[in-house]
């Protein structure tokens, strides 16, 4: 539910936002979001393993730097 959560949520920046920190797969993050809420047979529970313990620090720590300039 968080993967789903967190590609929710990334629909509540603007275009514009998203377009000046294009290190950050907006879409891709959507795009699982939509395959984990709709179409979660077809997932690997393996891959969201490695999901979890790799690309969603890398997510955060990307986030905290947008943060850090936003200050």
């Amino acid at each position: 539910m968080t993967i789903i959560n967190i590609g929710e949520l990334t629909t509540v920046f603007a275009e514009d936002f998203r377009q000046r920190y294009p290190q950050i797969p907006w879409r891709k993050i959507k795009g699982l979001r939509n395959i984990m809420a709709h179409k979660y047979e077809i997932i690997d529970f393996e891959d969201v393993w490695q999901m979890a313990i790799a690309s969603i620090p890398q997510l955060e720590r990307h986030l905290r730097e947008i943060l850090t300039e936003s200050v």
